[in-house]
C-alpha cells in the first residue's frame, strides 16, 4: 500500500505525463500539417481559396436564389457572370491607372534612396560607413530602368520555378488554381444540409459527442464566414480612407500607397506594419517631403486605426470573433508558424477564435460550467443555428 504523500507523488507523476504526451501530440500534428500543406498547397490553396470567397458569396447566392425563386446553380452562374463583368470593367478602366502608379513608383525609387543615403551620411555617419561596408559607395547606385525590373523580374521567375522544382511543377501549380472556379461553383451552388449528412453519417457515435461535433462545425463555418466578410470588408474601407487621406495630405503615389495597406489588413496589423514601413520613409524622403509630411501620415493612420477599432469592427463584426489584440497578434504569429506560411497568418484569427469554442465547450461539458453548454446562443450569430443545435 502506498502512503498518502506516496499516492499524491504517482497523482503528480501521471498528471506530468499526460500533459507531456498532449503536448507531445500537439506539436506533432502541427508540424505534420506544417510538412502536409508543404507538401500538397498546389492542391490546398485552390480549395483554400475557393472555401474563403465561397463565405463571402454564399448569402448573395442564397439572396438571389430565394428573390428570384431559381435554383442556387443558376444563381451562381448569375453571380460569375458579373463577377467577370465587374473584372473587366477594372481591367479597363482602374488597371492602367494603377499600371501608372507602380511605374511612377518604380521610377521614384531612386531619388528617394538617395536622399535617404545622403540624409544618413549627414546625420549618422557612422551607419553610412557600415552601408559603404556591406553594398559599396551610394553615391554610384545606379537608378533603377526597366532593364533592370525585367532583369529582377527574370530572376524572381527562376527562382519560383527553383522553389517549385521544375516548370512542370510550376504548371500543375496553375492548373491546380484552374480548378478554384470549379470548387466554388459546387460551393456555392450545394442544396443539401452537409449538417444533417455529417450527423448521419456519425451515427456511430454517442448522442452528446455527435452533437458537440455538429455545433463546432457550425461554430467553425459561421466564425469562418462572419471574419472573411467583415474583414474584408473593412480591409476595403480602410483602403480608401488610407488612400485618399493619403492623396490628399500631398504624399507621392498616397492614394496606391494606401490602398494597398488597408487591403493587407484582411491579415490583422499586417498591413499597417507594411502602410507605415513604406509610406513613412516615402513621406519623409520625397520631394518637398519632411516630418510635417510624415507627422500628417502618421495621423491619417492613427485615425484610420481608431475608426476601425471602435467603429468599423464593432459595428461589422459584431463579437463573432472578440480576440483580445495581444492575442491576435500572437496568434498572427503562431499559425503563421505553425501551418508555414501566410495561409496560416490568414486563417489565424478564425483558428483561434474556434479553438476558444472549443475550449468553452470542454470546460462546459466536462467542468460543469455552464457559461456556454447551456447558453450557446452566446457563441452563435444565426439565433436560427442557436434553435437547431441547443439540446
Amino acid at each position: 500500500m502506498l502512503s498518502p504523500f506516496q499516492k499524491k507523488m504517482v497523482s503528480c507523476a501521471i498528471t506530468c505525463a499526460a500533459i507531456m504526451f498532449l503536448a507531445f501530440f500537439c506539436v506533432s500534428a502541427f508540424v505534420l500539417s506544417a510538412k502536409f500543406l508543404g507538401k500538397f498547397s498546389s492542391v490546398i490553396w485552390p480549395l483554400a481559396t475557393a472555401g474563403i470567397i465561397s463565405f463571402i458569396l454564399k448569402p448573395i447566392v442564397d439572396g438571389i436564389s430565394n428573390r428570384f425563386r431559381i435554383s442556387p446553380g443558376i444563381a451562381t452562374l448569375a453571380i460569375f457572370t458579373l463577377l467577370v463583368i465587374l473584372a473587366s470593367a477594372v481591367a479597363m478602366l482602374i488597371l492602367p491607372f494603377l499600371a501608372e502608379q507602380v511605374m511612377g513608383i518604380i521610377k521614384t525609387l531612386p531619388e528617394i534612396a538617395q536622399r535617404a543615403l545622403k540624409y544618413i551620411g549627414e546625420h549618422f555617419p557612422e551607419l553610412k560607413s557600415r552601408i559603404v561596408e556591406r553594398i559599396g559607395n551610394p553615391e554610384s547606385l545606379p537608378k533603377i530602368s526597366m532593364a533592370a525590373a525585367a532583369d529582377g523580374i527574370s530572376k524572381t521567375f527562376k527562382t519560383l520555378l527553383g522553389a517549385t522544382g521544375s516548370v512542370a511543377a510550376t504548371c500543375s501549380f496553375m492548373a491546380a488554381f484552374a480548378a478554384a472556379p470549379i470548387y466554388l461553383y459546387y460551393m456555392l451552388s450545394a442544396k443539401f444540409d452537409s449538417y444533417a449528412l455529417m450527423d448521419k453519417n456519425m451515427s456511430f457515435l454517442p448522442d452528446g459527442v455527435r452533437e458537440d461535433i455538429v455545433f463546432l462545425a457550425r461554430r467553425f463555418v459561421s466564425i469562418m464566414a462572419a471574419f472573411f466578410r467583415g474583414q474584408l470588408t473593412i480591409a476595403f474601407i480602410m483602403g480608401m480612407l488610407l488612400g485618399t487621406g493619403f492623396a490628399l495630405s500631398g504624399i507621392k503615389y498616397g492614394f496606391l500607397l494606401g490602398f494597398c495597406a488597408g487591403m493587407l489588413n484582411i491579415i490583422p496589423y499586417f498591413g499597417t506594419v507594411i502602410g507605415l514601413g513604406t509610406t513613412l520613409p516615402t513621406a519623409f524622403f520625397q520631394d518637398g517631403g519632411g516630418l510635417g509630411l510624415v507627422a500628417a501620415a502618421i495621423a491619417i493612420f492613427a485615425a484610420v486605426q481608431l475608426l476601425e477599432s471602435y467603429y468599423l469592427t464593432p459595428r461589422i463584426m459584431g463579437s463573432n470573433t472578440g480576440l483580445h489584440p495581444a492575442v491576435i497578434i500572437f496568434s498572427v504569429f503562431f499559425w503563421a508558424i505553425a501551418l508555414d506560411g501566410i495561409l496560416g497568418m490568414i486563417l489565424a484569427i478564425p483558428l483561434s477564435a474556434f479553438i476558444e469554442v472549443l475550449w468553452k465547450l470542454l470546460l462546459s461539458k466536462y467542468l460543469k460550467k455552464d457559461f456556454l453548454y447551456e447558453n450557446r446562443t452566446n457563441v452563435v450569430s444565426n439565433p436560427e443555428e442557436s434553435n437547431n443545435i441547443n439540446r
